[in-house]
């Protein structure tokens, strides 16, 4: 079993490590992410707006790490912040038409990696990866669930 874990974990560990970056030199990891989360939460948002408090919770961030990444991204012209004018403590943000374009340019990148990538795979391999892959992140987050309602009841 310990091997089986090892295993696990290096062969997950792998991916982290990829050097990604690669195919956007010009982007840190940080913004690529912040980026795509704004492009991702902007168009789920009922309400149209997304706050730099909600992006950092649904990106599971540090408020001042969001905060890095929308400075760098803004000085490059790819979204736009407004405070609120009725409730300062709150700022928006969203892509701007620069930014648009360049997170659908990311998009495009991201795509023809990945055709590449699968292209050279076995296509019923890959179907048996995928849904592996998926039972192994029902079954973590189960498990993760059942652990924080373990810690809550231990708490009390």
């Amino acid at each position: 079993m310990k091997e089986s874990y090892e295993n696990f974990f290096r062969a997950m560990d792998q991916f982290h490590r990829l050097n990604l970056g690669v195919l956007f030199p010009e982007m840190t990891k940080a913004d690529c992410m912040t980026l795509m989360a704004i492009d991702h939460f902007n168009q789920k948002e009922e309400s149209g707006v997304l706050t730099v408090s909600g992006l950092a919770e649904k990106m599971h961030a540090k408020p001042p790490a969001v905060s890095r990444s929308l400075k760098s991204l803004e000085d490059r012209g790819f979204i736009a912040r407004t405070v609120n004018k009725s409730d300062r403590r709150n700022t928006y943000v969203e892509l701007t038409g620069k930014g648009r374009g360049e997170w659908k340019r990311m998009e495009r990148e991201m795509a023809d990696f990945a055709r590449a990538v699968i292209s050279r795979m076995d296509e019923e391999d890959m179907c048996r990866l995928i849904a592996y892959l998926d039972e192994l992140y029902r079954v973590a987050n189960e498990e993760l669930e059942f652990r924080k309602i373990k810690n809550r009841k231990e708490q009390k």
